[in-house]
């Protein structure tokens, strides 16, 4: 009796042995695809600030960029139909058109202070896919 209960006991050993070895595999692998995925897509999440000027003096790019400025007086084009917004941009020393097709934010007027996000197009546009506004002065406490 004492022969069967020591063979009994062998297998088990390795039974726990080759699921330890498994488990640390499995983990392996998913660690390292979850460091793969987060590494592939972390510069396709990514876009440069720039000022206008800077877009401006880098000129047309397939690259997604972030480019702030003020909107400019009466350069607001609106079709609320096919929901296309264009208007102007302008830095210190220079001014860039931009269009925009999505929802036009409420707070959106002339001389707003704006941060775009898209692509510089080579036809000279801004393409953008958002549009943010910056939080105006009345906002803050003086």
């Amino acid at each position: 009796m004492s022969q069967s209960s020591s063979v009994s006991k062998l297998p088990a050993r390795g039974i726990v042995a080759g699921g330890r070895l498994k488990f640390f595999v499995g983990t392996a692998i998913i660690l390292v695809v979850l460091g793969w995925l987060i590494f592939s897509n972390i510069e396709g999440a990514t876009a440069h600030y720039l000022t206008v000027e800077e877009l401006l003096a880098q000129g047309p790019s397939d690259q997604m960029v972030r480019v702030s400025g003020l909107v400019v007086g009466n350069t607001i084009d609106w079709d609320h139909h096919r929901l296309i917004l264009r208007f102007e941009i302008a830095g210190e020393d220079g001014s860039l058109p931009v269009l925009y097709q999505g929802v036009r934010p409420d707070m959106f007027q002339d001389g707003a202070q704006t941060v775009v996000e898209g692509r510089y197009a080579s036809s000279g546009l801004f393409e953008a896919c958002t549009l943010l506004l910056k939080c105006p002065s009345k906002y803050v406490e003086d």
